[in-house]
């Protein structure tokens, strides 16, 4: 399909029809009762991971912390793998309220809790201006924790933007956005785990309504998007001016991190 892997999507029925896609499930959950029915209607579709939206903004971190274990038992017993999105309207929209969310789940657990970023949603929260990786390579810890990436190209007032131009050139703001990317997939490629990093290339279109009527083709877009990330994951070679830019200055202190590998989604 396009040169795709697989397919993001809730647990629906006609993805027993993907043929040979992989299929990496998405939902959104708000209350313990919901998480086994989700969790094992991915499971039977084939699932390979579970991408989570957990709780709103008004969830209390306490309920967030029940919650994300909950789904961490759940998974645990289907062996579904999961991971918590950073996303706005969620308990996650900034990195402080995740950061809380991490340190919750790991007095709860003695572990690492699953992440899936997704820096677009911090980026518009902060008002980010480039360049983006300075900014968001902080808490080295979100980093350390990420099992999945969403790569959707934006800038520090719009959660989406054009890839390409109607002329099918790439856009000045794109590609601003894509030398965060490069540093973002260069520090993921130079950790030291076997442990695979799923990636989707992320462009929204009528559900939710990311795009905007005034932008090209969305599908267009998403092709030129997955084309470069492939790209960038491939190069052999790490600048090193890149290597410089990947890796701060100062020494973090904490657990190793653990990453490596990865499959577009």
């Amino acid at each position: 399909m396009a040169g795709f892997d697989g397919v993001f999507s809730p647990p629906l029925p006609v993805l027993r029809e993907r043929g040979n896609l992989r299929y990496l499930a998405v939902t959104s959950l708000d209350a313990p009762a919901k998480v086994t029915p989700v969790l094992s209607a991915a499971k039977k579709l084939g699932a390979l991971g579970i991408d989570v939206l957990l709780g709103n903004y008004k969830t209390t971190p306490a309920d967030a912390v029940t919650l994300a274990v909950r789904i961490r038992d759940v998974a645990r017993a289907l062996a579904l793998p999961f991971a918590i999105e950073t996303h706005r309207g969620t308990f996650t929209e900034t990195p402080e309220t995740t950061l809380k969310l991490c340190e919750g789940y790991r007095r709860m657990t003695g572990e690492m809790l699953p992440l899936c970023l997704d820096h677009s949603h911090f980026a518009i929260v902060r008002h980010l201006a480039p360049p983006f990786w300075d900014r968001l390579r902080e808490p080295p810890s979100l980093l350390r924790a990420a099992m999945q990436l969403h790569l959707r190209p934006f800038n520090g007032h719009h959660c989406q933007i054009p890839v390409l131009t109607s002329a099918g050139r790439r856009t000045p703001e794109y590609h601003a956005w894509l030398d965060y990317a490069k540093l973002l997939l260069a520090h993921m490629r130079a950790q030291s785990s076997p442990d695979p990093v799923l990636v989707v290339p992320e462009i929204g279109h009528a559900a939710p309504e990311y795009r905007l009527s005034c932008f090209p083709d969305t599908w267009r877009d998403v092709i030129a998007l997955k084309s470069d990330l492939r790209r960038l994951w491939s190069s052999q070679v790490t600048p090193l001016n890149v290597r410089r830019a990947i890796h701060p200055p100062a020494v973090v202190s904490g657990e190793t991190p653990m990453r490596g590998g990865a499959t577009a989604a």
